[in-house]
């Protein structure tokens, strides 16, 4: 092996250690007993109640960003700087790990299109945003614990037994796109939270219920929504 190829090595090795430093040092915390299932669509509605967009949704991370600087032209939004969290989920034995990674983008979508990494510079946020994750799971996870069990029917006076696991295969991963696209038809959001009635390996129907009494029935692919069949 001559000396190009030593360098080339080593300059391999040297990436692969700096990315593998950085997931240790990003900020973390783990959701006990939760599944993949139910971590990645908890901190996804998290999210889009706290205001995110959802960029994408995969089987162990999420996208979400929101708006940093942008001016409006002729009515169209021009976004010049875009903060981007990316989450990933990482299964253990006690249950899921989920981390945080921050980037800025400027000018995104465009040939001047830009990225930072900022998770150093928002630590303190990401830190914060995932206890108040954590602390919204134990909530529910403790809920969740105190309802009856039945030992041979899978629900009891109406309450399913794993009522956690049953919350999230309800809410669905794309819940928030299908409540951003009724109320981009008119619906006001009411109290009732938005019903998944059936889903497939890239689609879910959801039933999303309006302040007049009214309901919508949203069909999503990859969060792209309609009520078109």
């Amino acid at each position: 092996m001559n000396g190009w190829h030593l360098k080339l090595l080593a300059t391999g090795l040297l990436l692969l250690h700096l990315t593998v430093a950085q997931a240790l040092q990003n900020p973390a915390v783990l959701l006990f007993g939760a599944t993949l299932t139910d971590a990645r669509a908890f901190a996804v509605e998290h999210a889009a109640r706290r205001g995110w967009s959802i960029r994408e949704v995969t089987a162990n991370a999420a996208l979400f960003e929101q708006v940093l600087d942008g001016e409006e032209t002729d009515g169209i939004l021009v976004v010049q700087r875009l903060l981007q969290i990316r989450a990933e989920f990482a299964e253990e034995s006690a249950g899921v790990r989920v981390s945080l990674q921050a980037e800025e983008v400027e000018w995104p979508e465009t040939d001047r299109e830009w990225m930072t990494d900022v998770t150093g510079r928002y630590a303190d946020n990401l830190t914060n945003a995932l206890s108040s994750l954590r602390g919204k799971w134990d909530v529910r996870r403790e809920d969740s614990a105190g309802l009856p069990e039945a030992p041979s029917s899978p629900f009891r006076d109406g309450v399913p037994p794993d009522a956690s696991r049953m919350t999230a295969e309800l809410i669905g991963t794309w819940a928030y796109a299908a409540e951003r696209y009724a109320q981009s038809r008119g619906c006001e959001l009411g109290e009732q939270a938005t019903q998944l009635e059936s889903s497939g390996q890239e689609w879910e129907q959801h039933r999303v219920f309006c302040q007049d009494g009214s309901q919508i029935v949203v069909r999503c692919r990859h969060g792209d929504c309609t009520t078109r069949f």
